[in-house]
């Protein structure tokens, strides 16, 4: 029962990028493996594309995303000429920007699908300005990634983003009456990327609490990047605001998402990470339940539904947590989810055991010194979880791949709050609410009617077995 997803899949380490890397790098870096791509014959055309402050940035930041991504790109199986494959390169990417700024870059997601990129440029090709496409084509190999390359293509995705919001600034001065040659106060400039963040895309998306972090995150990016300043010019906006939008994603993740996560938390079934469905919509006339009213096609769609016990289905909290509705739509090339908390787990295993996979006692001993979100370190391990994960190693004839789906599904179990369950390859289709709405001619979200018909449904006697009679709970294995 194994899918593509298994040979791909990957981890991205998060730690803080390294801004401060001298130009003259390059020189050296681009000189490791011979068939590397020529990375600088790429910038040379991609400082025509998108300028050349768009370039120097790009070259500032690689330095500090191969180290980023060392550890997970030496846990990874590589191709036969030392490079990681498309799927895992896809991969990397998509986790190394939600690990570090809480974005989901479009169309890097397989959303419930395989890996494998299903259009060019790693499956952004339909997203990117038509001379970039072609120049990515151009320049990398569709089946064989090294660290450079990974770290060039990380750096050019986040240029083209600050790119899209230096174009968004000068439309909000438009807006606001203000000259790009003006000069602001403090505050003037504080609003103005304010509104900058806010606007140009469905507002109405925005709660209270998620409209006061953004107003927060301006200031203290402000104050991050020109303390001592009390005037600003537009390139001094344009700086706090790229600091700002590279930081919000955590604020989402801290603020609105954690408050959605500690609800479900105290809703939770015996340990389980899950949410009896009943219980789910009996919080839908709570005034800061809002969230928990999506449709049962949709949560089952989505991969957030655990109905292995057909008479109580539940709703998975780590997957609901990351389904596409959770989302703010903020940029033409990403949105702003909830950070998926196993990726912490899968960096601590990549950190300390630098290989594609390792033994059963291996893992065991890494992650029983380990913290997670709900999981102190130290922990004591059930009989039922270590007889699973030497399950996963005899399937595998020892040793056990660590971006495999069923060491995932064993995460799961292990960390039932942090890892979200990994359905099968194609078994799932999570979408936003305007995909839906295409597809189905329906919102998302289920009526009053609907949902007090399922808990009325779900409230009679059935003649199914219980899921608890499974060793630890572990029906969906």
């Amino acid at each position: 029962r194994m899918s593509n997803w298994e040979m791909s899949i990957v981890l991205a380490a998060f730690v803080s990028l390294a801004h401060a890397s001298p130009l003259d790098f390059l020189a050296q870096a681009f000189k490791e493996p011979p068939g590397q791509v020529e990375h600088l014959a790429f910038l040379d055309d991609l400082e025509e594309i998108l300028g050349p402050g768009r370039r120097k940035a790009a070259e500032l930041n690689m330095k500090g995303i191969q180290a980023v991504l060392h550890n997970t790109f030496v846990s990874l199986p590589k191709t036969g000429r030392g490079g990681v494959s498309a799927p895992a390169a896809r991969y990397t990417i998509h986790r190394y920007f939600i690990q570090r700024h809480g974005w989901q870059v479009k169309g890097l997601s397989p959303g419930g699908g395989s890996w494998w990129p299903s259009t060019g440029a790693l499956g952004m090709g339909d997203r990117l300005p038509a001379r970039l496409r072609d120049l990515f084509e151009e320049t990398f190999s569709s089946d064989n990634f090294g660290l450079s390359d990974l770290a060039v293509i990380a750096a050019t995705i986040e240029a083209l983003i600050h790119a899209e919001a230096t174009a968004r600034l000068r439309a909000t001065y438009e807006s606001l009456g203000k000259d790009v040659r003006a000069v602001m106060t403090k505050q003037e400039a504080a609003d103005t990327i304010y509104s900058c963040m806010t606007t140009g895309f469905n507002a109405s998306q925005f709660s209270p609490s998620q409209l006061e972090s953004t107003r927060r995150a301006a200031v203290e990016a402000q104050e991050t990047v020109a303390p001592d300043l009390t005037m600003f010019q537009f390139a001094d906006v344009a700086r706090v605001l790229e600091v700002a939008i590279q930081e919000i994603g955590h604020r989402v993740d801290e603020g609105p998402c954690q408050a959605m996560a500690d609800r479900l938390v105290d809703m939770e079934e015996n340990s389980s990470g899950r949410v009896r469905l009943v219980d789910f919509y009996g919080t839908r006339h709570d005034k800061d339940a809002w969230h928990f009213r999506e449709r049962l096609d949709y949560l089952r769609q989505s991969g957030a539904l655990d109905e292995s016990d057909p008479s109580a289905p539940r709703v998975i909290i780590p997957n609901y947590l990351i389904t596409p509705l959770n989302c703010l739509n903020v940029s033409s090339y990403y949105d702003l989810c909830c950070i998926d908390l196993c990726q912490d787990l899968f960096e601590e295993l990549e950190r300390n055991l630098q290989a594609p996979q390792a033994t059963p006692a291996e893992i065991i001993r890494v992650l029983t010194s380990a913290s997670s979100a709900y999981v102190p370190a130290g922990r004591t391990w059930s009989n039922a979880l270590i007889k699973k994960l030497e399950e996963v190693a005899e399937h595998h004839g020892g040793d056990i791949p660590l971006h495999g789906r069923l060491f995932a599904q064993f995460m799961h179990f292990a960390y039932p709050l942090e890892c979200p369950y990994p359905h099968l390859s194609g078994a799932t289709k999570p979408q936003t609410k305007g995909e839906w709405l295409d597809d189905t001619g329906t919102q998302p979200w289920a009526t009053e009617v609907e949902m007090q018909s399922i808990i009325d449904s779900l409230q009679q006697p059935s003649e199914f077995t219980l899921c608890g009679e499974s060793e630890e709970g572990m029906c969906m294995w």
